[in-house]
């Protein structure tokens, strides 16, 4: 979608994959995309040493999350993931997005001479607006939404929440031993889905009243923008980046309390009006995140490379 937008901006944008996976073959990866190299060039997947061989007053590289900070802790494949992934490109490129100031954060933390380097280009939202009006029904006919079951999701602790409550609760993303231990003393009506297309994902927001993302890390948090422009009232967590994708059009509690998530979820559940209210805010709020608003973002980039 925003290949689309930017097009109508008078970009034409072709899109590379990189064609070897393995890490042994990623000097062929870089010669390829040297090969293939543009008037801009733009990374937008995991492959930040993709910029390696090419111009970088004429790339731009996008950092989506510093998850592997956490990830490799110490040895021989933290430094490779330190030096390949972000040192050697945020040494060479002149410009960097990053998806939230978080991220942005966490960067700086690590390479404070990059900080001015960096500019803020939040996530679009990819899926259509569907307007709906707020269902005034009893907590037991209530539909949770739990996205994704990766351990940052914190779903274990939002089960914990949901436990001797009645309702209906989703569940996407496959379950471990610890989730399905949990599960299994629930009374909510539970469906879970191992994998959903983005068609389905779709459904399921439009038919959900409350998303619960009480997670512990984000780089973003799409979930959070995907529910309010579905019309899903939002629990999420009190940190960033949620805090700043949310706006006022969520909820926030804190991911460690089972308690507070409880309570809140609870006088939600319960509460018509404020579902009413915090849906409104969500339409209002994801206005930020339009395909547009964040292709106009780009583009003024693009335009300092081309000026430059």
């Amino acid at each position: 979608m925003i290949k689309v937008s930017l097009a109508t901006k008078g970009v034409q944008v072709k899109t590379f994959q990189n064609p070897y996976q393995s890490l042994s073959k990623i000097g062929r990866s870089m010669f390829y995309f040297k090969k293939n190299q543009g008037q801009i060039n733009h990374i937008t997947g995991d492959i930040h040493w993709a910029c390696l061989l090419l111009d970088p007053k004429k790339t731009v590289l996008t950092i989506h999350d510093v998850v592997g900070f956490q990830e490799y802790q110490a040895g021989i494949k933290r430094n490779l993931y330190m030096f390949l992934w972000f040192y050697l490109p945020l040494r060479k490129l002149k410009h960097i997005t990053v998806i939230s100031q978080k991220t942005k954060n966490e960067l700086v933390a690590v390479f404070p001479k990059v900080k001015d380097k960096i500019a803020v280009v939040p996530n679009p939202l990819t899926v259509s607006v569907f307007k709906r009006e707020p269902a005034d029904i009893k907590e037991s006919d209530i539909r949770i939404l739990i996205v994704g079951t990766r351990e940052n999701k914190n779903v274990p602790k939002i089960l914990e929440a949901l436990k001797d409550t009645e309702c209906s609760l989703t569940i996407l993303g496959k379950t471990d031993e610890a989730i399905s231990e949990k599960l299994a003393n629930l009374k909510a009506k539970i469906t879970q889905y191992d994998f959903v297309s983005d068609e389905d994902l779709a459904k399921i927001y439009s038919v959900s009243d409350i998303l619960c993302f009480a997670s512990l890390y984000e780089g973003f948090g799409m979930p959070v923008i995907e529910a309010q422009a579905s019309g899903c009232a939002v629990i999420t967590s009190k940190m960033e980046p949620m805090i700043s994708v949310a706006g006022e059009g969520a909820v926030f509690v804190n991911p460690l309390d089972a308690e507070d998530i409880k309570t809140n979820l609870l006088s939600l559940m319960n509460d018509f009006e404020l579902r009413s209210a915090l849906v409104k805010k969500g339409y209002e709020n994801v206005q930020r995140f339009s395909v547009d608003n964040v292709a106009e973002q780009y583009l003024e980039i693009y335009k300092e490379i081309l000026n430059g």
